[in-house]
C-alpha cells in the first residue's frame, strides 16, 4: 500500500511503519531500505514507489469522461489509479455527468486520471463488485483455474459474463 501510496504522491519512495523483524527488508532490498531519519537519526525502513505503466480498475460507475464512482469497498482502486502512469477503466453501466455533478464527493477517481473507458457488465467477474453481485463460488473458482491450465480463459470469460456459471 506504502509503495502505491509512494507513486501516486510522485516521490521514490516512503518511510514504512511496522516493517521491523520482517524477513522482506533483507530478502528484497530492490523494494526496502532503511535509510536514517534526517530529523533525528532514527533508522526508519523505506519502501521504493510503485508506478505502474498501467492500472485496470472495474468500478460500479463512470461517465464518458472518466469520472468514476466506487459505490462499495474500494480497496486500493483509487490508489492504483493514481498511481499508475495511465488507467484504463472498465464499468458495470456509463451514467450521465450530471450525476457526478450532483454528488462530486462520490467521484473516487477524477476525468483525469483515466485514459479510457470501457462499459462491461460483469467484468470484475469472477471477483466481487458489491453491490452489482458477490464473489462467485469456491466451484466457479475452480472452474476458473482449470481453464486458466487448459488455455480456455476467454471461453471462460464469455460463458462468466453470459451468467452461464
Amino acid at each position: 500500500m506504502h509503495a502505491l501510496r509512494a507513486g501516486a504522491y510522485g516521490v521514490p519512495f516512503l518511510p514504512v511503519g511496522g516493517m521491523w523483524g520482517s524477513d522482506l527488508v533483507a530478502q528484497r532490498p530492490e523494494f526496502f531500505q532503511v535509510v536514517k531519519s534526517p530529523f533525528d537519526g532514527t533508522e526508519v525502513v523505506c519502501v521504493k514507489a510503485l508506478v505502474p505503466d498501467y492500472a485496470i480498475v472495474h468500478v460500479q460507475e463512470a461517465d464518458i469522461y472518466g469520472n468514476c464512482r466506487i459505490l462499495g469497498p474500494s480497496y486500493q482502486d483509487a490508489l492504483l489509479a493514481r498511481a499508475a502512469k495511465k488507467t484504463i477503466v472498465t464499468t458495470e453501466r456509463i451514467v450521465g455527468t450530471y450525476r457526478m455533478q450532483e454528488e462530486p464527493k462520490l467521484t473516487a477517481i477524477p476525468h483525469m486520471l483515466v485514459e479510457a473507458v470501457v462499459e462491461l457488465p460483469g467484468g470484475a467477474r469472477p471477483g466481487i463488485c458489491y453491490p452489482e453481485y458477490q464473489a462467485v463460488t469456491w466451484d466457479d473458482h475452480k472452474a476458473y483455474q482449470k481453464a486458466v491450465k487448459a488455455g480456455e480463459v476467454p471461453q471462460f470469460a464469455a460463458k462468466m459474463l453470459e451468467g452461464r456459471l
